[in-house]
């Protein structure tokens, strides 16, 4: 494989495996070789207590009269 075809292939991926592949990338270049690394489920475990976006997966709903006038507002304001 090529490194344009595994740039593109990693470029495909989602935001969160791009991260644990940037993650082992640097525990790599950090840690001995001779030093048993995490596995990714370790990682995993290690990124799952502290997420940084803890509402990303609760659903975002819009009333329909969000866009609707508030002449009531306007007017509050104007005094």
């Amino acid at each position: 494989m090529s490194n344009q075809e595994l740039e593109q292939q990693l470029l495909s991926l989602d935001l969160a495996e791009r991260i644990r592949i940037l993650q082992l990338l640097a525990q790599s270049l950090t840690v001995p070789s001779s030093q048993p690394s995490q596995t990714t489920d370790e990682l995993d475990l290690i990124s799952d207590r502290t997420p940084e976006h803890p509402l990303r997966k609760i659903p975002l709903t819009i009333p329909p009269d969000f866009d609707e006038p508030m002449p009531e507002l306007w007017d509050a304001l104007g005094q």
